[in-house]
């Protein structure tokens, strides 16, 4: 994937936002709509790691805004649902070592591998974007099962309870977020 980092603003993710108010209501808005996805959960029976909306909105938000955006963003929901704002995954908050706590540090660094992808260009074309926002969830998946292993010691178990899962509706949620964010980049243009 040969993408590079263009001089012009020409996707959303590179674009500056001509005042600071106009950068704090982008930051509060990708803030409350990661928190907002994150209510939207489904439990399983055999594993302690929901399905979450949250994932969706931390591809779509780092694809359209872009890596320093994004990190402001997901360093921000942690802060707050580390400080006790119920916005995780169900009202929960708090950031002690529990089984979905790699996931939420995943969804961290997923915002900066995406986000810088954004810069460099992925959002230009629809695959390219998805192939970011897959990043993303290998990024996400990683860190959460490096985690979740301290919970679910077997390997067959661990996959089954913090990967397999949730592969059908990641591809569809980085499908959608990779289809929103390029379709903001034509706007845009």
């Amino acid at each position: 994937m040969q993408l590079q980092n263009t001089q012009n603003a020409s996707t959303l993710a590179q674009t500056k936002a001509k005042s600071w108010p106009a950068e704090v209501l982008l930051w509060v808005l990708g803030v409350m709509f990661v928190s907002l996805l994150a209510q939207l959960t489904i439990r399983l029976p055999w594993t302690p790691v929901p399905i979450t909306g949250q994932t969706f909105g931390v591809a779509v938000m780092a694809l359209t805004f872009g890596r320093n955006r994004a990190l402001a963003v997901m360093a921000t929901y942690l802060l707050l649902g580390g400080l006790g704002a119920p916005i995780f995954s169900a009202g929960s908050f708090g950031l002690n070592l529990a089984p979905t706590v790699g996931y939420l540090i995943g969804m961290f660094f997923s915002s900066l591998v995406v986000g810088e992808l954004a810069n460099r260009g992925a959002t230009k074309t629809w695959g390219y974007a998805f192939l970011a926002a897959v990043c993303g969830s290998v990024v996400t998946f990683t860190f959460g099962l490096i985690v979740l292993s301290h919970f679910i010691p077997h390997m067959s178990a661990l996959i089954t309870a913090g990967v397999l899962p949730f592969l059908p509706g990641d591809f569809l949620k980085n499908a959608l977020a990779a289809t929103i964010a390029t379709n903001a980049n034509r706007l845009l243009k």
